[in-house]
């Protein structure tokens, strides 16, 4: 089953085959002084990427922070997929450690980092993820099951418009989202602020303030009262929970109940004991989520989980509505060390016991209830125009998401609203420049013809990182191949004057590279084209100058089978890379012997020609079939 609508034009592949997963890992032995930024699933959402990060050292690090991030990476959570953590790893966090919870997806050569980040960002691929975890509290995706997940893969070209078209879009669209959560920061500070001067001050005018023996409440209504809270409440006893029981939850801040079974097919995990038994008007507070705001009272009889604290007034001059409004305020005014055992916990837990000794303060009934009454009134305005601009932000964001959706589908036609970035222009003009060069070193040499030039134009691509070459390789007999990028190459150098290919004797023996009138006056084009990587190419070229057409085949295809496995997360041995060769591609195995191979590479180790993982993948014969 797939999630895309993509045009019948647009090719869908396996995620695997655009990028490199999980490239790296920080060794055991990493030296525990080593400081690094650290990036949790928590610190991480689908519309804003990365969002906290925590510096620290390797000592006293986590056992999950083991997956060095680069320039360009791209993860994505597999662990609690329900959170949709993705995120792009731009300057800012290069060079960080990211939890073993994430895929790090190393783009390929043929992949803009880019468009990848956008593909993870789509609903069709978010909702593949989800289909494919297991597990009900924490639900996680096996690699090898999000490699698998097939997604849309247009040529380089459509990928970078794509993604230069969403980040114009995206921006908009966030500047608005932003204009939009700052109104709802700002109300709520309101709505906040509202409520802690009523349940602190008091609603009574120019009424005598007095210093407290309350902490973190300096001054109150003369005329109040403080109490310890095992005085004003007493918490609820545990019980099991028979089947028509219900338990509770909390929606915007309140208190809701619902069945523990629904016919809409919502289910909950039920613990054989630890509940509670809730009546009307009882204070509700969440242990794990007190300091978020999760506490209110309940508007009916019920029963609760073991995560909950159920209190019930001890008297009558208690309002428990009024408490839970002070609570709220408390738990944002970080007032943490009344509601959980050690402010040191990283996951803190609201516990009576650590209430029960704190003193609150405590108004006449009459004006707990007057301020109750008062706070609802005037705060249920602006809780109106928040829930307007809250509804407003949903659908800004189903908006985005649904432009990302559909551009890297395919249903948007880019190409019209934004000039492709890399042309095949571009494409062109490295072929023809990186194959003149090879050519022109290798002049008057007997031992070069067409299979030596293509096992160098796909070792230019794959080891040295030419991606512009654009190959599309094959395992085949003479593999790696691409026929279309060897033919294009001879044709531009005949074209430009460099050198023409001839067969003396006929077709299927040797070629041979005639040279032209202008043979060997690329060099200026070829260092404005490959910058640096030009000095790399030569040496390259050299490296192999004096090899044979057989001993570079035998090389370069080595070379393939250890590159496509480090691309497929594994790290092959000798033996596993040469039966790679002999037993996984056409015909390979009668042309070479085990020992000629692992001679080969051996000198490839010694010599540094050996792959990262990265460039072309190479396809099998009956795979490229299926995507011709």
């Amino acid at each position: 089953m797939s999630f895309w609508s993509a045009k019948e034009t647009m090719e869908l592949r396996p995620l695997k085959y655009l990028a490199r997963f999980n490239p790296e890992a920080l060794p055991e032995d990493t030296n525990p002084d080593f400081e690094f930024d650290y990036i949790d699933i928590g610190g991480v959402t689908l519309e804003d990427g990365v969002r906290h990060k925590e510096t620290m050292r390797f000592e006293s690090a986590p056992s999950r922070a083991r997956k060095p991030v680069r320039l360009g990476d791209v993860i994505v959570s597999t662990v609690r997929t329900y959170l949709k953590a993705v995120a792009k790893i731009d300057e800012t966090h290069n060079s960080a450690i990211v939890s073993t919870g994430f895929a790090v997806l190393r783009p390929n050569a043929d992949v803009d980092a880019g468009y990848l980040y956008r593909l993870c960002q789509a609903n069709a691929f978010v909702a593949d993820v989800e289909a494919r975890s297991t597990g009900v509290s924490y639900p996680a995706i096996n690699p090898s099951a999000l490699a698998a997940i097939k997604v849309p893969f247009p040529d380089l070209a459509a990928q970078k418009a794509i993604a230069a078209f969403l980040d114009r879009e995206t921006t908009r669209i966030d500047k608005l989202i932003a204009k939009r959560k700052r109104q709802v920061e700002l109300l709520t500070a309101k709505i906040d602020q509202f409520s802690q001067d009523a349940v602190t001050l008091g609603l009574i005018k120019r009424v005598p303030l007095a210093q407290t023996d309350i902490p973190w409440l300096p001054r109150m209504p003369a005329h109040w009262e403080s109490r310890k809270a095992k005085h004003l409440f007493k918490e609820m006893a545990r019980a099991p929970l028979d089947d028509d029981g219900v338990i509770t939850a909390f929606r915007d801040g309140q208190v809701v109940l619902r069945t523990k079974r629904r016919t809409d097919g919502f289910t909950l995990a039920i613990l054989e004991t630890g509940y509670q038994h809730i009546q009307k008007g009882d204070l509700v507070i969440h242990s794990m989520d007190a300091f978020a705001g999760a506490i209110g009272v309940s508007e009916d009889d019920g029963k609760a989980t073991g995560e909950y604290v159920v209190c019930s007034p001890k008297t009558n001059d208690v309002n428990n509505e009024y408490y839970a409004i002070l609570l709220r305020c408390m738990a944002k005014r970080n007032y943490v060390f009344v509601l959980c055992p050690s402010v040191r916990e990283r996951a803190p837990r609201f516990r009576f016991v650590r209430l029960a000794p704190t003193l609150l303060p405590k108004p006449p009934i009459d004006e707990q209830n007057a301020i109750v009454a008062h706070v609802r009134s005037h705060t249920l305005k602006l809780a109106e125009q928040r829930a307007k601009i809250e509804r407003s932000l949903k659908l800004l964001n189903e908006r985005r998401a649904a432009l990302i959706t559909a551009a890297v589908s395919g249903q948007l036609d880019i190409r019209e609203t934004l000039p492709a970035v890399t042309s095949t222009s571009d494409r062109d003009r490295f072929r023809l420049v990186v194959g003149a060069e090879i050519i022109y070193q290798h002049r008057n040499s007997p031992k070069f013809g067409r299979v030596k030039l293509q096992k160098e134009l796909y070792l230019a691509e794959s080891h040295l990182g030419i991606g512009e070459l654009k190959g599309n390789y094959s395992r085949q007999a003479a593999g790696p191949l691409d026929r279309a990028l060897l033919e294009e190459t001879e044709r531009a150098v005949e074209a430009a004057g460099f050198y023409r290919a001839k067969q003396a004797d006929g077709t299927g023996t040797t070629v041979t590279y005639t040279p032209l009138s202008n043979a060997g006056r690329h060099s200026a084009q070829l260092k404005s084209l490959l910058g640096p990587r030009a000095d790399a190419l030569s040496d390259l070229i050299a490296l192999l100058r004096d090899f044979g057409t057989e001993a570079v085949e035998a090389i370069a295809t080595l070379y393939a089978v250890w590159n496509d496995s480090l691309m497929d997360g594994r790290q092959p041995d000798d033996s596993t890379i040469v039966n790679g060769v002999l037993t996984e591609w056409h015909e390979k195995g009668k042309k070479f012997k085990d020992s000629d191979l692992r001679h080969w590479l051996d000198w490839m180790k010694r010599n540094g020609l050996t792959p990262r993982g990265e460039g072309p993948r190479t396809a099998h014969t009956m795979m490229r079939d299926m995507f011709a």
